[in-house]
């Protein structure tokens, strides 16, 4: 799962390693079945908020932005 997250976040990631959280799940849809529910979360925000390995935020228009933590710490 770790992997599947980190592919898409890198797939559609900026240039400063921010992805948006739609087009992340949009394209984790497209690559599989993978339903953040099955793991107990409610939706795909409070999954990469629960995993210390991702920072997530978000931007000045309230949507969310996410991207892999080890790349930039």
């Amino acid at each position: 799962m770790i992997g599947l997250l980190r592919q898409t976040i890198e797939a559609t990631e900026d240039d400063d390693g921010w992805a948006a959280l739609g087009p992340v799940g949009a394209n984790i849809s497209n690559r599989t079945s993978f339903d953040c529910r099955n793991y107990g979360f409610k939706n795909l925000s409070s999954l990469f908020k629960a995993i210390d390995l991702f920072e997530i935020k978000r931007n000045q228009d309230k949507s969310y932005v996410v991207r892999d933590a080890r790349k930039y710490k």
